[in-house]
Order: structure tokens, then sequence, then C-alpha cells
């Protein structure tokens, strides 16, 4: 029953004005930790309730980027059992508004959790009060990623312009994509087709959705129609890091097409964070960028991320001004030909 309980996740998470952003990225190093704190700590500052949820499991790390020593109990705790309730892994953090519930630093080999704590697990983190609730995911495609990822249709993918990044991302994005039909379609040929189609993907090869569609309508006409209803709920939204000047968007533009083409999935942009050196030096002394260096280039511009989230009451869906851009890629891209200029 996992994924009718993502389902219904999903569902609220859209129509609710508490949201739920899990954070992953399809490889490790993009910063997705990073992103996952200022965008946080700028939500609180606004004064909206919210909590960063540490579920990189196996390599839990967002308290680092947040200054925190690992010495709490966390998730980990809570999922090995011995008593520890959720409530008793939800800490404060020094900043007004901000919340924190550690990973599994204390408690080793949790990197795959099974079915029934996930579902225990997500029951608690949907009964979280706040306004705002980040899940920090493990990078890669490993299921408890995707199921991680698919409790909100307004999940952020951290890529980068580089090569590799961008085909990990489109692997997750297909992999998900099968991870959610192949548990959210309850007729037994559809799953057991789809299984099958799984593994006849080759690495490398022209994939579309579209003929999945097709065959699982041919199997059963009213599973077809769930199929292509769900693949429309899902809203991704990328952000762009490590980016040195706006010609790299060209690529993230590929994969815009490639997504659409192959996974018939709609992606959004949140924005574009451009390689800066106060990141690392942040990082260096365990404090949040945007206190450490408000007036960087990076921490305006992931302010700037956190305030289109702020300002969409019914996130994923931003309210832009369509006479001035288009969609969210070409507003991303004005904001970042104006920042380079102004470098």
């Amino acid at each position: 029953m996992l994924f009718f309980d993502i389902l219904y996740f999903m569902v609220v998470s859209e129509n609710s004005a508490k949201k739920i952003i899990p954070v992953a990225g399809g490889k490790g190093g993009v910063g997705k930790s990073i992103l996952t704190v200022n965008l946080g700590l700028h939500l609180a500052q606004a004064g909206k309730k919210t909590v960063l949820v540490d579920l990189d499991m196996g390599a839990a790390n967002l308290h680092t980027c947040l200054g925190i020593k690992n010495n709490r109990p966390g998730i980990g705790n809570f999922v090995s059992g011995g008593g520890m309730g959720f409530a008793d892994i939800v800490s404060d953090t020094v900043y007004s508004n901000l919340f924190f519930v550690p990973g599994d630093v204390l408690v080793p080999g949790m990197a795959d959790i099974p079915a029934g704590q996930k579902k225990a697990l997500l029951g608690r983190i949907g009964r979280l009060e706040a306004d705002y609730v980040f899940l920090d995911l493990g990078a890669g495609s490993h299921f408890s990623v995707i199921d991680f990822f698919l409790v909100s249709n307004s999940g952020l993918l951290v890529t980068t312009p580089q090569v590799t990044s961008l085909l990990n991302t489109f692997s997750f994005l297909k992999n998900l994509v099968f991870r959610f039909l192949q548990g959210a379609l309850p007729a037994v040929p559809v799953r057991d087709y789809l299984k099958r189609a799984a593994k006849e993907v080759k690495p490398n090869s022209r994939f579309r959705i579209g003929k999945i569609l097709k065959d699982i309508e041919a199997i059963d006409e009213a599973s077809g129609k769930m199929a292509r209803a769900f693949i429309k709920i899902l809203r991704p939204h990328l952000v762009i890091t490590m980016v040195s000047s706006p010609d790299e968007l060209a690529m993230i533009y590929n994969l815009r097409r490639l997504v659409k083409e192959s996974l018939e999935i709609d992606l959004g942009c949140l924005g574009v964070v451009f390689d800066d050196p106060s990141v690392d030096s942040a990082m260096k002394e365990l404090t949040p960028l945007a206190l450490y260096a408000p007036g960087s280039l990076a921490a305006r511009q992931l302010a700037r991320a956190g305030e289109k989230i702020l300002q969409s009451p019914r996130f994923p869906d931003m309210p832009l001004h369509r006479k001035l851009y288009k969609d969210s890629f070409e507003l991303a891209a004005i904001e970042a030909e104006n920042d380079f200029a102004g470098k």
C-alpha cells in the first residue's frame, strides 16, 4: 500500500498550505544539501515554520551545512526502534522558525529501510506541524530516494550543466517514471509488463514513454488512462548549480526537451546558481551561506529561489508574468543573464 500512501501525500501537498518539498540529485556533489539549508533558512527568516529532514540514508550530512554537531538522535534511531518517538528527533536550531530532523549518523547501516518503516516514517513526516518541510535525499536513483521524492509533485532536482550530471538527472527521472507506474497501477498484467519493459531498456537507447503508455492501454484501457493522468501529476523543478555563464543553459534546454519527448514530463526551473567561492568558504566555516556571505551572488540567487517558493501558495505553480516571459525556464535565463552582467 506504500504507493497509495505516496499518491495521497502528493495530492495533499499540492492542495495544502503545508508544502513538502523533496530535494534530490542524480549524482553527488551538486549542492543539494546547501540548497536545502539556504532555502529553508530563507523561508524561516520570512516567518514560516520550516523543518529540514535529512533523508540521505547512509550518508547524512545536512547537519554539517547547518553547522550542527552530529550528536543528536535522528531518523536512524526512529526507524530502528528502541521506543524513540518521532517528536524526540525533531530538534530546534539556533535560527528562529527553523527545525531539524537529523539523519542516521548515529545508527549505521540504514541506507535501505523496509517498506513498513518507510510508510511509518512518511506518515510522521506528513503530520509535522510546519509551513514547509524539505526532505534532503541521497544522490542517485535508489528506490528509497525515488519513493521519498514521490511524496510530492513539487520535488527539486539539483543538477550542474556538466554532461554527466545531466545524464544522471535524466536517468533519475526515467527510473522515477517506471517506479511510479509500477507501484501506482494495480492491474497485475500491467505491472508485470512494466517490469519486463524496464529490463528491456538499453543504456543510451532512445526511450519514449509514449510507447509504454500505448502498450498499457492495449493491456488494460483503464490503467492506460490512469497512467497518463499520473504522468501529468509529476511537476519536478530543476535547480542548476555551479554555472559559469548563461551559455551553459543551452545544455539545460536540451535536457528539458529530452525529458518532454521521452518521458512526457513538463520540467520547471526554480533558478540558476553560479559557481561562487563563497560557497566553499561557508562550508569550511560550518555556516549557512545566507549568513556567512549574504551579499554574495550565490546567496542572492538562492534567496531568490526561496522567494519564488514563498510567493507561490500552490507551488510548483508559480505566479509568472506571462507578458515578460513565457515560463519558468525563460525567467531563469533572464535572471542568469542579468546576474552574469552584474558579476
